[in-house]
């Protein structure tokens, strides 16, 4: 009975949500982006960009909740809703291989 609580502990802060900053980008190919103009990869890396720093506000937020609800209850809500790592790591990815289109092409 002793190493049941440690043992809950443990699993509901390993079932936490991951801070953005520690999920990591997905590779995607800057060859999508081949066919862009300059104007049009600034104009992608400027949607890109806005999508992602909308995802990881809302990843923060989950990371905000589990911390309330493993102090609360011992279980992460996101461990029963999910979060945005996902997205957060696909839009990284897609960011990543626009700059690089971008400098490929010699627009920055």
């Amino acid at each position: 009975m002793k190493l049941t609580l440690p043992l809950v502990l443990v699993l509901a802060v390993s079932a936490c949500a991951k801070t953005p900053s520690a999920i990591p980008a997905i590779p995607f190919s800057s060859t999508e982006y081949s066919s862009f103009s300059c104007k049009g990869l600034s104009a992608e890396l400027g949607s890109v960009s806005t999508k992602l720093e909308e995802v990881e506000r809302k990843q923060r937020n989950k990371v905000a909740g589990d911390a309330a609800g493993v102090f609360l209850v011992l279980i992460p809500p996101s461990a029963l809703t999910g979060d945005y790592a996902a997205e957060v790591g696909r839009y990284k990815g897609e960011k990543i291989a626009v700059e690089r289109a971008q400098v490929t092409k010699a627009c920055v």
